[in-house]
């Protein structure tokens, strides 16, 4: 009989969102301005979500046991108040739907596996499938909640892959948000095409350079097929956008990783406001790790700049770099042989920055509200786990040998730092 996976609670940390994404809804002169039933409808929707709360919410986890040659986990999500029932309901029967998936093919792996390491005999090593999703956290508000399942998957060789699932919840009737909920499904897929597309076209070189383009795979028409016949790529409802993500291989190597792209609300002609957050708020973003431009507003006057850090290497001199970019004004700082750089960028109060993430090495702060300024340097050991509009948490990140993650030693901090 097959072995179900058991549940195991860990993590039950309750997380509130700190945005507050209430548009003003007060009342026009009926006698100067006719309200049609369409605008009320409207109208009592946004007071519907300006009176609404964010959910708050608690990790939980499934594992797998009992097995010799298979490991594995589902991280799943749970809603924890009592305000929110139907998006419970809806976060509940969803994460039941992963776990039945979860439990398909157990025994067949686990058989696959022990058969591996019979016909590798005593020469080899043991070796276990394994299957660990995990859960990013995209978006927590009074409108929205998203996030995105990572599907890591190890079958032996030299690495395992991961698959994305980009997953978006209405928070106050629990439906799962498709693009027709958000506005014309076909004229959004043509025009997330098209920024998508003019996004890497204005990237830099040493972005582009990371895609498929010859004659055996070509990044443009691979987005071309993805956004054709009524289909997009997998997508999630980010603060300032709507995210596509880009599978492992489709139109990049294994190494480049996972490659998305944000298109701005205020690109689509037509976008749905109930899901859209205010346009003058705090926020955080990771930037692309591939290095094509992200588009913000420093300032909230409609237009958008291009931001990017890139990582590049000095083939003559052997030296690694990255390039920080926003707009016209740039950057080149000189990185640790081996070294990745993760970029952030933050909007609040205090104007915009930029966090550089050199993990395990050092952290550095620009403000890039007119051109690119240092403001602060940290030498550390430790890694960077969360960026928030406020600050960020750094701690000691280890893998097990599931290649499941874990946190350690966390320590807080804002963003004055010398």
């Amino acid at each position: 009989m097959k072995k179900r996976i058991a549940i195991l609670a860990i993590c039950a940390v309750t997380v509130t969102s700190m945005l507050a994404c209430a548009k003003d809804t007060d009342s026009q002169d009926t006698d100067t301005i006719e309200v049609t039933e369409q605008t009320q409808e409207e109208e009592n929707t946004e007071k519907e979500y300006s009176s609404a709360s964010a959910p708050e919410i608690a990790y939980t986890s499934v594992e797998a046991e009992g097995y010799d040659y298979f490991e594995g986990q589902v991280q799943c999500l749970e809603i924890t108040d009592d305000s929110h029932p139907e998006l419970k309901s809806a976060i509940d029967d969803y994460f039941s739907g992963v776990i039945d998936n979860f439990n398909v093919g157990i025994e067949d792996w686990n058989e696959e596996a022990k058969q591996q390491n019979e016909e590798m005999g005593d020469e080899g090593y043991e070796m276990k499938y394994s299957d660990n999703i995990t859960i990013d956290l995209k978006r927590l508000d009074n409108k929205v909640l998203s996030f995105v399942l990572n599907d890591y998957v190890y079958l032996g060789g030299a690495h395992g892959g991961g698959s994305f699932t980009g997953v978006s919840f209405d928070v106050g009737t629990g439906e799962q948000i498709t693009l027709d909920d958000l506005g014309d499904a076909d004229s959004i897929r043509e025009t997330s095409k098209e920024y998508i597309l003019n996004t890497i076209d204005t990237s830099s070189d040493e972005a582009k350079a990371n895609l498929f383009d010859d004659d055996v795979i070509n990044y443009k028409e691979v987005i071309e097929e993805l956004f054709s016949n009524g289909n997009q790529p997998e997508f999630y409802l980010d603060t300032l956008g709507i995210t596509f993500i880009f599978q492992q291989y489709d139109i990049a190597p294994y190494a480049a990783g996972m490659i998305s792209f944000t298109v701005p609300y205020s690109e689509y002609d037509e976008i749905a406001d109930r899901y859209t957050p205010l346009e003058d708020m705090s926020y955080a973003i990771k930037l692309s790790e591939a290095g094509f431009n992200s588009s913000v507003d420093f300032d909230g006057d409609g237009e958008l700049e291009n931001i990017s850090v890139v990582n590049t290497w000095d083939e003559e001199t052997d030296t690694n770099y990255y390039i920080l970019r926003v707009g016209d004004d740039g950057l080149k700082e000189e990185t640790g042989n081996g070294s990745w750089i993760t970029g952030y960028f933050i909007h609040n109060e205090e104007g915009n920055f930029v966090l550089i993430a050199n993990d395990g090495i050092s952290i550095d702060l620009y403000e890039v509200s007119n051109g690119i300024e240092a403001k602060g340097h940290m030498d550390t050991t430790l890694y960077v786990k969360e960026v928030t509009e406020s600050g960020f948490t750094l701690g000691e990140l280890s893998y097990d040998d599931s290649n499941v993650a874990s946190w350690s030693n966390e320590e807080q901090h804002g963003f004055v730092f010398e």
